[in-house]
């Protein structure tokens, strides 16, 4: 997946975020930055500030991996995407 088709995804995800009442987005602040924050502050981090949006999604499932001890069959961008997606059941 692209990084426009990925960023696409995590907006998504921060509409299904707020939907569910779990994220209230500021104003001037996007889906997609409400919706990363929101998933580092789920689990105990803070997001990553100046870092590309691969390197970005790498620590989140790294942290994902640590704390929920969850596997991932490859640890790169999309499949870190389509887990959050299919867990808030974002289509």
């Amino acid at each position: 997946m692209n990084e426009q088709n990925c960023l696409q995804k995590i907006r998504n995800l921060g509409v299904r975020l707020q939907e569910l009442e779990l994220v209230q987005v500021a104003p001037g602040k996007s889906y997609t930055a409400t919706a990363l924050n929101f998933l580092f502050a789920d689990h105990g981090a803070t997001r990553p500030a100046g870092i590309p949006l691969d390197h970005t999604l790498r620590a989140l499932g790294e942290i994902i991996v640590a704390n929920r001890k969850v596997h991932f069959s490859r640890l790169d961008p999309d499949s870190i995407v389509d887990f959050f997606c299919r867990f808030y059941r974002v289509h």
